[in-house]
């Protein structure tokens, strides 16, 4: 089991005494405990388990020690671990901490943890990112330059990671009299000192625009007409005979006239065996699938009545 420790101190008027409201504390470690686990998931998958743990506490200010265990599913992983160039190689909790709080050197070179990229970013992109090849990434925000290491832009792009730490911030700093609070180990360079200023740092940006992959395929197919619709940009409900409904456009423009003229009478539960288009689209936000009924082949009224003979 690799273990590291690093403290988390709230300073403002109320907590003077060394003591703050558990229903303030409590979100903002879980919020905290959070952070650790879904950038472990980010960087070791399933290859390890990351829990943040509660110490002590210190006077003066509320000051709560913490420590990270990352602990390996199976002993095959302990070995994996010790061999840097393997590429199952586990993330432990000091590398972890590195990366998020602490950061440290790479070949001889300082990089910055998440938490410093993120308050220099101010909640908007960067201007510039340049991999240098040797494991670490120059960024470049409001005229100043960060060296980072790889897997801290492998955070800083990970989405359930950037959600983890918005919501940090916010119940962290949301904590009523807090002015600042400081995040990693006591008076070492690596600690980050936030402040109700940096809130807003968290926040995660616009997606950018982006090209979206789209798949496209065309198929003829059997639906049962669950309602339809004649007014421009309504889409029809089918079933497929699956468990759900779905709604498509109708483009068959030929077959909408026809109806619309009277020369076919439609109902709920008709049958048109039709070509469909099914399209879908990959963005950064998601899947998403559209269908377009292209022509109708056969349409089948539904039954008026039983048939007992």
């Amino acid at each position: 089991m690799k273990r590291s420790s690093f403290r988390i101190a709230f300073d403002g008027e109320p907590f003077r005494g060394g003591e703050i409201d558990v229903n303030d504390l409590a979100p903002a470690l879980l919020a905290l405990g959070n952070v650790i686990q879904t950038a472990n998931r980010a960087l070791n998958g399933d290859r390890a388990r990351a829990r943040l743990k509660l110490r002590a506490t210190n006077e003066a200010c509320f000051e709560a020690l913490l420590s990270i265990d990352i602990s390996m599913v199976d002993a095959i992983r302990d070995i994996l671990d010790a061999v840097v160039e393997n590429p199952d190689r586990v993330v432990a909790a000091d590398q972890l901490l590195d990366l998020l709080i602490k950061g440290g050197t790479i070949l001889g070179v300082p990089v910055a943890g998440l938490f410093t990229v993120i308050k220099l970013l101010r909640g908007r992109r960067p201007d510039m990112i340049n991999d240098r090849g040797d494991g670490t990434t120059v960024i470049t925000a409001n005229q100043t330059t960060i060296i980072v290491d790889n897997r801290t832009i492998e955070l800083l792009e990970n989405l359930p990671t950037r959600e983890a730490l918005e919501e940090f911030s916010d119940k962290a700093l949301g904590v009523p009299g807090v002015t600042s609070l400081k995040i990693g180990e006591k008076n070492s360079d690596g600690e980050v000192l936030l402040t109700v200023s940096d809130r807003s740092s968290f926040k995660i940006p616009e997606p950018v625009d982006e090209v979206p992959q789209i798949e496209s395929s065309e198929r003829e197919v059997w639906l049962r007409i669950v309602t339809s619709h004649f007014r421009d940009g309504y889409k029809w409900r089918f079933t497929d005979g699956g468990d759900k409904p779905f709604t498509a456009d109708m483009e068959d423009v030929e077959f909408l006239n026809q109806a619309l003229e009277g020369k076919i009478a439609l109902s709920a539960n008709d049958t048109l065996r039709c070509q469909i288009r099914e399209e879908q689209t990959l963005t950064s936000s998601g899947l998403t699938k559209e269908v377009k009924v292209i022509k109708i082949i056969e349409h089948i009224p539904g039954a008026k009545q039983l048939r007992l003979i």
